[in-house]
């Protein structure tokens, strides 16, 4: 029984190491790697294209702005509270004293009578 499959093993394994056949091997792969690369490229280059001709593009830039300023003044009162103390531990710790004088308030005053 001679398959073809069969039948390349065998010339492969009698055949010579050839350098051509080798560097035409490792030319495919590189061609083949660059071709994925300019493809990639392209479809990012369309995306941003896509995206510059949004008619709101100054909204969002200016959102994106807003966003950012609001995560740096987040950032430096992170960094601020983090010199004295731990950020979420001072979260909690407030959250606690916020609880506590909830539950002090929600709860009516108790009077101890007096004897005389």
């Amino acid at each position: 029984m001679t398959g073809q499959p069969q039948d390349q093993t065998q010339q492969a394994q009698q055949a010579p190491w050839n350098p051509l056949a080798a560097l035409e091997q490792v030319g495919l792969l590189v061609l083949g790697a660059v071709d994925l690369v300019l493809d990639q490229v392209q479809q990012a280059t369309d995306r941003g294209q896509g995206a510059v001709r949004r008619s709101d593009v100054r909204e969002l830039v200016a959102d994106g702005m807003k966003d950012l300023k609001a995560r740096g003044e987040l950032a430096s009162r992170r960094a601020a509270a983090a010199d004295s103390d731990n950020y979420l531990e001072l979260m909690a710790r407030r959250s606690a004293e916020r609880s506590t004088r909830t539950a002090a308030a929600a709860q009516p005053e108790k009077t101890v009578p007096r004897h005389a």
